[in-house]
């Protein structure tokens, strides 16, 4: 069980960091953040995203914070929302 707790985990991490990249970004809601920008930053700061690298965008996706789109990942209303408040915390 330790296993899929880990695996969980490091979905949420991989999650959390494409949002962390669309902040960083400065992209707003309905604009797209291309894969050719978003594998560099996550290389970066998230070395183990590549095994949950699709887990994590459809668990993001799932959430309503972001659209696949066909060259990356569209950021929702909902999920931009969540970025200005992640913002004033």
């Amino acid at each position: 069980m330790t296993e899929l707790h880990s695996e969980a985990d490091n979905i949420e991490g991989a999650a959390n960091c494409i949002l962390d990249a669309f902040k960083e970004k400065n992209i707003k809601a309905g604009e797209v953040l291309p894969y050719q920008q978003l594998y560099p930053y996550l290389q970066e700061k998230y070395p183990n995203y590549k095994d949950v690298q699709k887990e994590a965008e459809h668990h993001l996706a799932k959430e309503a914070y972001v659209n696949p789109a066909p060259d990356g990942l569209m950021l929702t209303q909902v999920g931009y929302n969540v970025l200005q408040g992640k913002q004033a915390e």
